[in-house]
This record gives structure tokens, C-alpha cells and sequence, in this order.
């Protein structure tokens, strides 16, 4: 594998360590993070040794010692057997010539599939299933790309990614080559989206910079240079076939003619719902990207028009991912950006706009002093409001940090939630990654937590506030395989809840594909309206509350 390259002939930017805070605590050694015993009102209990989930991410190193390791790795949620549970896919870096420095032969740990058993345990089924993997697996992107029923899987490495197809009875094939979506570089993420309304999932890969281990030029001796040290790379679109090929429509599409920039995340999203789907770019130390789909998968960056490139400070800080969700009922997509600095909440304002409302919402002063990696709505109490999980972690330094559940008032306001949360939200931990599923199907959002060097955090959510909920699982049929892009809107007592189903990628990983709705107090759904990406609008009625619906496309409008 190679890394490529030369490093810009220019000082380096290097990203600068933080002020120690109170909130850090030095960790003595690599070592796996016990159990974190929750308390009897915590709302979230660590259950990860309870349920059978082994995982130690490898980090070949004695230290952070540049920009590659200080990334982490994520983690996939998708049904694999298609057995209604959702199960838990684990990358793992392991060695790198050039970027890592564990000692001569260690040999790659692999990536793990954890297959849900359906009663609250997972079971370790990677030597049976064939993804254990090779080479730097960082990040994770699940989908049905051929149409036939079952969930495949692309694994994003730096070098070449994999893509395994899902042979239906447990194990998976290699199918890059032949597929042709490699995407040989510095991947860091990847989300599935149908750019051009074919009804088949198209993919694109997100790359970061070309690393250079001999690059010197900085001026830091407790950091590492900066992503603005390395010449960024571009990203790729792969536009499917449909007939078990892609093709790179980087060019055609307008991708390969974007700025320079490094890509740490990409959304897929509709962000002006008018049926094409967008993609959102978190880019590190250059200005973020709002690509404007045409509707025949061309794109153009807006971000600056519509206000979503720059922080409220006009700082192009370094983003990591983007939350989409409706979290000030206005019914419109609000983007929640995880940054190393100031952090933004666009929300859309009267005039179409987006204006950054980090500040005027609380989650400012909230989250100022951490480094925001893994960010998520998640409604954690199923009161119909959009609440925030971020994981934070030292992008510097191996320590740990606590990650953050924050409450929202139902209009965009938030407030520090963690007495709620519990004894995690307590706990210094070395947090990248993190992803939202009901893994037990009991209607309350869980989360998974990825840390450096150390065991994933699978934490139980044990609500008792006794709301209701509704999930839809949807099947396309004129529309692509997940129907991502759907529009849904549910009526529930008095109230509309507005979201888009769509890939739930996020830092490195990717959440549950269900669409979950919490709806409070009723008991009942009065109306679900669903406009599927074909364009075909269904409308159901006096749904019972509390299930998780499966939803079929219409075959015609």
C-alpha cells in the first residue's frame, strides 16, 4: 500500500492542542475501560461486557503521533440476515507502513461483526461472515446496492476500501474489483444516496489528504502538523450500473472540479426537500460544502449562499461530521456541526437562508471546551424533540474526555443533561465515533460509542417516562432499495413530526437506517404521509403507537 506524497511547500497549520480543562483526566495507560456502573435513575446504562461485545480497537502506537491516528475508527449498524435485529460492525486500523509505529510483525487484529441475536446479546460472527477485513479500515457504509433484499457492505480504508457483497446465508464476498469502487487513498467516510432518480443506490467516498510521514515543518513540539501541511484529495462518486458495476462520475457530476478541501464526513440530505438529494461536506480546516443536486446527479457548492460554510466566527474550523434532523419543529433540516473549535447549529431562517445558531441555542457554552467527534440527534426520551449525543475526545493526546447528552426544550434550545444521562456522561473516555440504534427494538434510542485504543460503549437506554414512538423500517420499490430520500411526516396528538429517511451517515460510521419518531403522550398515530423519492405519495391512517412498521412503496402513484 502506498502512501503518497509530498506535503505542500508551505509552513504548516498544525492543529494546536488545547488548554488542559478540568473536564480532562491523564490516562495512565492504554489499558480497556472497565464496566461503568450505572446508577438505578440512569437513563443510559454500559451494558457493552453484559451483552457479549469483545471489541478492542488496535492502536499501533505509544502515542498520537499524527494527523491519520488521531481519527479513530467507526462503526455500522445494519441488519445483515434480515432477522428484524440490527447488528454491530467494528473497523479496526491496525499497522500502516509510514503512519503507525507498533513494533516489528504485529500482526492486523480484524474488523468484527457482532450478529444480533435478538435477545439482548451479540454474538462474534466475523470468521463465519468473511470481514475480518485487511488493510487501515476506518469507517463504514451499509446498503442494499443491487436491489436483491440484503444489506451489503463497503468498508473505507486508507488505501483501497472493500466492498463485500451479501451472499444471504451469513457470509459475504469481495466483490471490489469487479465492482470497481476501490477508491484507493486516504478514505474517511462514505454514504450511499441515488444522485440521478434511477431507484439505485449510488456511493461516494469521502478522502481526506495525501500524508506524508516526513513532513517536519511545524512549530508545535506536543502536536503533529496540521491537515493544511498535506495536499487534499479528491472525493469520488460512483453512480451504479445496476448490474453489480459502478461507474466514476466524479467528473460528470461536477465533484472533481470542487476546491481543494479534505473531507472528514459527507451527508447525504434534501436540504431544500424538493425531491434531490444533497450531499453536505464537514471538511477539515477549509470551508464546509453544501453540494446542490440538479436532480440528474450534477452538483454545485452553495454553502456560502446559503449559509453553511463557515462558523459563526467566520472560521473555516476543522469539522468532523453533521447531524441532520428537524430540531426546532420548524419542520425544516437542521445541520448540527461537530468541530475542533466552534461547533455550528444551522437552522433555517424566513428568508430560506441558514444562520448558525450555536450560540442562541446554548449548545455553544455547552460543548466550547471539548472536541466534538461523533455527533447525533437522538430524541433519548421519546418526547417528539431532537436531543444531542457528542462524543469528545482529545484530538492531541491519549486521555480521556466525557461526552455530552444534551436536552432540547422542543424549539431549539438545549441544556446540559447529564445528571439524566448518568454515570458515562461521568467517565473520561477516549471518544471518535458513535452511532444511535434501538438495538433491542423496545422503541428507545441506544447509542454505541467507538474509543481509541479501547472497547466500544454499547449504552442501554432505559427511559421510563412511559412516551410512545413509532419506527419505520421502508422497502422501495420504484424508489431505491431503503427509500432514502423519502420524505416522511407523522400526526400524532395535535403535533407533525417532519424527518427524511436517508443514509444515516455520520464521523466514520453509520446509524440505524430506521426512521424513529417519538410522539409523547399519544397513544396513537392519526397519519403517516410518506412521498417516496419516485415521487409516489402514501398515506396511512390510525396507526397503532409503540411498534416498529415495516412500509412497502406503492408499485404505482
Amino acid at each position: 500500500m502506498m502512501l503518497l506524497f509530498a506535503a505542500l511547500a508551505l509552513p504548516a497549520c498544525s492543529r494546536k492542542a488545547p488548554e488542559s480543562t478540568g473536564t480532562q483526566a491523564q490516562a495512565p495507560t492504554f489499558g480497556v475501560t472497565p464496566p461503568v456502573q450505572a446508577g438505578a435513575d440512569d437513563l443510559f446504562e454500559d451494558v457493552t461486557a453484559k451483552v457479549g461485545i469483545k471489541f478492542v480497537q488496535q492502536f499501533c502506537d505509544t502515542r498520537i503521533a499524527n494527523i491519520i491516528e488521531s481519527n479513530g475508527s467507526g462503526i455500522g449498524v445494519f441488519d445483515y440476515d434480515n432477522d428484524g435485529n440490527m447488528d454491530l460492525f467494528f473497523c479496526n486500523p491496525g499497522p500502516l507502513a509510514g503512519v503507525t509505529h507498533e513494533a516489528p510483525g504485529t500482526p492486523r487484529q480484524p474488523c468484527q461483526l457482532y450478529r444480533n441475536n435478538g435477545d439482548g446479546t451479540f454474538t462474534d460472527v466475523t470468521g463465519k461472515a468473511g470481514l475480518g477485513g485487511a488493510g487501515y479500515a476506518v469507517a463504514v457504509a451499509a446498503a442494499d446496492y443491487d436491489g436483491d433484499g440484503w444489506t451489503d457492505l463497503y468498508v473505507v480504508c486508507v488505501g483501497k476500501s472493500i466492498l463485500y457483497h451479501n451472499n444471504h446465508d451469513g457470509t459475504f464476498t469481495d466483490v471490489t474489483e469487479k465492482a470497481g469502487v476501490a477508491a484507493e487513498g486516504t478514505g474517511i467516510g462514505a454514504t450511499w444516496i441515488d444522485v440521478n432518480h434511477s431507484g439505485r443506490l449510488d456511493l461516494y467516498v469521502a478522502h481526506y489528504l495525501s500524508f506524508d510521514p516526513n513532513y517536519k515543518l511545524y512549530y508545535d513540539p506536543t502536536s503533529y502538523p496540521g491537515p493544511l501541511a498535506y495536499k487534499p484529495e479528491h472525493d469520488i462518486l460512483y453512480t451504479n450500473n445496476g448490474d453489480g458495476t459502478f461507474t466514476d462520475a466524479s467528473v460528470a457530476s461536477g465533484i472533481a472540479a470542487l476546491p481543494p478541501h479534505r473531507t472528514m464526513s459527507v451527508s447525504a440530505l434534501d436540504l431544500d426537500r424538493n425531491g434531490h438529494q444533497d450531499l453536505y461536506l464537514s471538511n477539515d480546516a477549509t470551508p464546509n460544502m453544501l453540494l446542490i443536486n440538479d436532480g440528474h446527479g450534477h452538483f454545485q457548492d452553495e454553502a456560502l449562499k446559503r449559509g453553511v460554510a463557515f462558523n459563526a466566527l467566520g472560521e473555516a474550523a476543522g469539522s468532523m461530521t453533521a447531524a441532520i434532523g428537524d430540531c426546532d419543529g420548524s419542520g425544516n433540516p437542521s445541520i448540527l456541526v461537530s468541530r475542533l473549535g466552534y461547533g455550528s447549529l444551522y437552522l433555517r431562517s424566513a428568508q430560506g437562508d441558514y444562520v448558525d445558531q450555536m450560540m442562541a441555542s446554548g449548545l455553544g457554552t455547552l460543548t466550547a471546551q471539548y472536541v466534538g467527534w461523533g455527533c447525533n440527534f437522538i430524541d433519548f426520551d421519546n418526547a417528539g424533540k431532537l436531543d444531542v449525543f457528542i462524543a469528545n475526545g482529545d484530538a492531541f493526546r491519549m486521555v480521556g474526555w466525557q461526552s455530552l447528552l444534551l436536552e432540547n426544550d422542543g424549539h431549539g434550545h438545549f441544556s446540559n443533561a447529564v445528571e439524566k444521562g448518568g454515570a458515562y456522561f461521568r467517565t473520561p473516555v477516549r471518544a471518535r465515533s458513535s452511532v444511535v440504534v434501538d438495538y433491542d427494538n423496545d422503541g428507545r434510542m441506544d447509542v454505541v460509542v467507538g474509543l481509541m485504543g479501547d472497547r466500544p460503549v454499547l449504552l442501554h437506554n432505559r427511559d421510563r417516562s412511559g412516551n410512545h414512538w413509532i419506527t419505520l423500517s421502508l422497502r422501495g420499490t420504484r424508489s431505491n432499495p431503503a427509500g432514502w430520500g423519502s420524505q416522511i411526516e407523522v400526526r400524532a396528538g395535535g403535533s407533525t413530526y417532519s424527518q427524511e429517511c436517508r443514509c444515516p451517515s455520520g464521523f466514520l460510521s453509520q446509524s440505524d437506517p430506521r426512521v424513529h419518531f417519538g410522539i409523547g403522550q399519544a397513544p396513537k398515530i392519526d397519519q403517516i404521509r410518506i412521498t417516496w423519492p419516485s415521487g409516489t405519495v402514501q398515506t396511512l391512517t390510525d396507526i397503532r403507537a409503540d411498534q416498529i412498521l415495516k412500509v412497502t412503496e406503492p408499485s404505482s402513484r
